[in-house]
């Protein structure tokens, strides 16, 4: 699957809005898993930062992407985050480069 993209979206919560903001992030995990071309879409928290949290994705395509960047739940997302969280995401996507073992050595 040369077409695959591979996106780690970096949020931080604005101070003292940790748990608004993870909670405003997991809304929109359910309908994007639900999306055609999402392979993987898995949140995480930083141990030593509750507020910054980490999501990451695999997708079939940057198609695939691009219309989820464009999907509702992720405009309604977008209009809601500057009140909980302490400013824009850092997004990369990118492209795998497996190496070594098959499994290990890709998402």
């Amino acid at each position: 699957a040369m077409s695959e993209v591979v996106v780690v979206a970096i949020f931080n919560a604005a101070d003292g809005k940790a748990a608004e903001a993870e909670a405003l992030v997991r809304t929109i995990i359910p309908p994007t898993h639900a999306e055609d071309g999402c392979i993987t879409f898995a949140l995480h928290r930083d141990l030593g930062d509750p507020g910054k949290l980490t999501l990451v994705e695999r997708w079939t395509s940057r198609e695939a992407l691009d219309r989820h960047l464009n999907a509702d739940h992720l405009q309604t997302f977008r209009a809601a985050a500057p009140t909980v969280m302490g400013g824009p995401p850092e997004i990369l996507v990118m492209e795998a480069l497996p190496e070594g073992d098959a499994v290990k050595g890709r998402l």
